[in-house]
């Protein structure tokens, strides 16, 4: 992996020092993830789009504080049960 240039922060500290462009990536990574399917780009494409839409929601939830282990917990717990019996189970909102 290359290293930053001396005095250019890297993508990753651009983006955790900016949350405006953070968002910008993600909505436009999963905008380019979603146009793979709509264009049939292919499952090469796909993957691509994924890894970088993950790569920059992993940056979002290291912003708010958000282990990667809680989403998987969450995964876990919706694994079988139905849209709205999660939906059910979900405390009320404030």
């Amino acid at each position: 992996m290359q290293q930053p240039q001396e005095g250019k922060p890297s993508w990753t500290a651009r983006l955790l020092a900016n949350p405006e462009l953070l968002c910008k990536k993600v909505r436009e990574e999963a905008g380019e993830l979603c146009q793979t399917l709509e264009e049939n780009e292919g499952t090469e494409r796909a993957a691509s789009e994924m890894a970088d839409l993950l790569y920059h929601a992993m940056v979002l939830l290291n912003v708010q504080g958000v282990p990667m282990e809680d989403v998987l917990r969450v995964l876990r717990q919706r694994f079988g049960t139905s849209g709205v019996e999660e939906k059910a189970a979900r405390p009320p909102k404030q």
